[in-house]
């Protein structure tokens, strides 16, 4: 020992100093190993992080990683002080009693992950799904969502790849906010992806921001022509998808199903000021002889419903289409429900996937003759897996078509997302996304296989039509149900079991 003491003093004073440093970084090494939640790096960085995510926040801001509720205007005051376990606590029992919320399940995975941060560091990516919630729309909101959470449930499940956090947005489904509202979305700094936005103007609107951005935003909803999107805009690189088919896509089965001849007048009712609206209107008007389409605002103030259909039956119309806005103007949608009603089964009818509403149920004795195009049925789907797993996780069966092409859209995003290194920098994984988005072919989706053509549509033609048909109120509280338009409703698996399925 004398010895060891003697020849450390003839070291200089920084070599000694360089020894103490190593002996020192080798016992705190040491002890990390075996005390792995004791480090101080990952300490500091979850001080950092967790104090940093969901920072600026604010309550009341339309904007939501778990401290409120974008629904009900509910505060969870765990997420800003950053309680993650008392979170996690909370939303579990939150799902015992409201297993069919959404936004519930979301928050507890975003409450599990912020604890595994602080625990060991792991590292997660954090995405926007932008839904209407307002009065008109909300239902649609709550679909999207379900098919947000399921993927973020089976994507955090996998332990080979980052977790998935999802900040849900309220855009309130209005063109004329919407772009401030993404600048404040990206403002967050973390977001590698947007899924959204539902109505084809309120994406429209959005649109600039991301491609300025460089962001990628996937929409489940938008089905306006590209052109009408872009209004004119030219953009060297592409960072919009959509997993649901154009109207260009859609018209086309319409008018087939519908035997529309072009001899004959069709009155179409649309809304002037939306992009979807009159991009459908214009389809229908290459399809068709233009000179025998009877087009009518439905969403004036003052329509009278009766009073238009008897015009546009003097004018001759044999045949009605219905493509209202996407629940933007309030009067759109409510015109077309007053419409259908007076019609009572005398003129044929369709329309697109707005009309594929719970409330057309309401009426069920007299809208026997509509035909709706939409995206996905669970009675045709090509992976009733997806319906399964929503089951056991919903507690019900009953999934539609908006909360397919949401699982659809992020599903496709967390394929992506295996490709991207999580520790690069932010632009960098976003301009990754957009790359793999290009050439990615995901085969199990809700609609079976997802990919994009060159300009980011979907490529595969997922339309179908539907009927509405008469069901036992075990099949429907309704006593009515949209079922595909060749589909024998006795095979319904309802009629032998006493719970609802579909």
């Amino acid at each position: 020992m004398k010895k060891i003491r003697k020849n450390f003093r003839q070291y200089t004073i920084r070599a000694k100093i360089t020894f103490l440093i190593l002996i020192l970084s080798f016992t705190v090494w040491g002890y990390w190993i075996i005390h792995p939640q004791d480090n101080l790096f990952i300490g500091l960085y979850n001080h950092y992080f967790y104090k940093t995510w969901c920072k600026n926040f604010e309550l009341n801001d339309n904007l939501s990683c778990g401290e409120e509720s974008l629904f009900t205007q509910e505060k969870f005051p765990d997420f800003h002080p950053g309680n993650w376990q008392k979170a996690v606590n909370y939303f579990t029992e939150k799902r015992k009693t409201e297993q069919n919320k959404p936004e519930f399940l979301i928050y507890l995975n975003n409450a599990k992950l912020m604890q595994q941060e602080k625990v060991t560091g792991k590292k997660s990516y954090t995405i926007a799904v932008a839904v209407p919630i307002n009065r008109d729309a909300e239902g649609i909101a709550e679909s999207w969502l379900r098919g947000a959470a399921q993927v973020q449930e089976e994507f955090n499940k996998n332990p080979k790849y980052p977790g998935l956090k999802i900040i849900i947005v309220n855009d309130k489904n209005n063109p004329d906010t919407v772009n401030k509202l993404a600048e404040y979305i990206l403002s967050k700094k973390d977001i590698v992806t947007v899924i959204g936005h539902y109505a084809s103007e309120v994406t429209k609107a959005a649109l600039p921001v991301y491609q300025k951005h460089q962001i990628v935003v996937i929409s489940p909803g938008a089905t306006a022509l590209r052109s009408d999107i872009l209004a004119g805009h030219k953009y060297p690189d592409n960072f919009f998808f959509r997993t649901v088919n154009s109207v260009k896509v859609q018209t086309p089965l319409l008018i087939e199903k519908l035997q529309l001849a072009n001899e004959e007048k069709v009155a179409i009712f649309y809304t002037p000021s939306s992009t979807y609206s009159k991009s459908a209107l214009e389809e229908f008007r290459k399809r068709l002889d233009a000179n025998k389409i009877i087009a009518i605002d439905i969403s004036k103030s003052n329509f009278i419903p009766n009073k238009i259909l008897n015009e546009v039956k003097k004018q001759g119309a044999k045949s009605l289409i219905l493509i209202p806005d996407g629940h933007v103007n309030s009067l759109s949608f409510k015109n077309t429900l007053g419409l259908i009603y007076v019609n009572e089964n005398q003129l044929p009818m369709g329309g697109q996937s707005v009309l594929y509403d719970r409330q057309i149920l309401n009426r069920k004795n007299i809208v026997k003759n509509l035909l709706i195009s939409i995206p996905w049925h669970p009675l045709t789907s090509p992976n009733q897996k997806v319906i399964s797993k929503a089951q056991n996780l919903w507690g019900t069966g009953n999934i539609d078509a908006q909360t397919a092409m949401s699982y659809d859209a992020i599903l496709v995003l967390a394929k992506a997302l295996e490709n991207v290194s999580i520790n690069d920098s932010l632009q960098k994984q976003r301009l990754d996304i957009q790359q793999q988005l290009t050439t990615l072919q995901v085969e199990e989706g809700a609609s079976g296989t997802i990919s994009f053509d060159e300009y980011g549509d979907r490529k595969e033609n997922i339309s179908q039509i539907v009927r509405v048909v008469s069901v036992p109120r075990k099949c429907s509280e309704y006593e009515a149900m949209f079922v595909p338009i060749n589909y024998n409703v006795s095979n319904l698996k309802c009629l032998d079991q006493e719970a609802s399925q579909f």
